[in-house]
């Protein structure tokens, strides 16, 4: 397997239905958090448990309650902006942009805008193609509840095409496994295998 100057640690952080929330590293002590939510002690520990660390940003998949609920208790210990897409509810975010590269270690992360489970859905992908940060628009084997027409053009036209080598971090631990390939994804996920949208609009009738 492909090194990465990243880590990546899952925090399986409880909040309103088996939330994920992720501290990011690199290298250099850079470090991110994104979806600071449910029990914001499990992540501080994580953090203190990092040596030398940088804290750089806190990034927002989206706006839902569960996702953000954590951001006030977390900027105690790991005081940072917000950053998240300009149609989030979060007051005092500062906006992204579609595909924005937000410097980050050696590298940057991506930001995807990508509608479809709400308006201001975005994915977050390191730039060595090792991780993306999906929050509740691709679950391992599922999606979020969505508009149809949207998350159908978010998963044909921005999600596919990317590296099968990014490993799928969603924000919710809803599939067969905590997290995946995204190579994976595009065999055994229904929703993102879909090629016309009358199969996804089928797949969706099991969601």
């Amino acid at each position: 397997m492909r090194s990465s100057e990243y880590k990546v640690t899952q925090l399986k952080v409880g909040g309103f239905d088996d939330n994920f929330s992720y501290l990011i590293t690199a290298e250099n002590g850079d470090a991110v958090i994104v979806d600071p939510c449910g029990d914001t002690n499990i992540i501080k520990t994580a953090f203190r448990n990092n040596k030398k660390i940088k804290p750089r940003y806190i990034l927002l998949t989206h706006s839902h309650n569960d996702h953000t609920s954590g951001i006030k208790a977390v900027q105690k210990f790991f005081p940072v902006d917000v950053y998240a897409h300009p149609k989030s509810a979060w007051h005092g975010a500062k906006h992204l942009t579609d595909c924005q590269k937000l410097p980050f270690g050696k590298g940057f992360i991506e930001v995807l805008f990508t509608p479809g489970h709400s308006k201001d859905c975005v994915c977050y992908r390191l730039h060595d193609d090792s991780a993306l940060f999906t929050g509740d628009t691709l679950f391992i084997d599922w999606c979020g509840y969505c508009n149809a027409f949207e998350m159908f053009d978010t998963m044909r036209k921005i999600l596919f095409p990317l590296a099968d080598s990014n490993i799928v971090y969603s924000g919710h631990d809803y599939g067969r496994a905590p997290f995946a390939k995204l190579g994976e994804e595009k065999f055994r996920n229904p929703y993102l295998k879909s090629e016309t949208f009358e199969e996804f609009k089928e797949a969706l009738k099991n969601l």
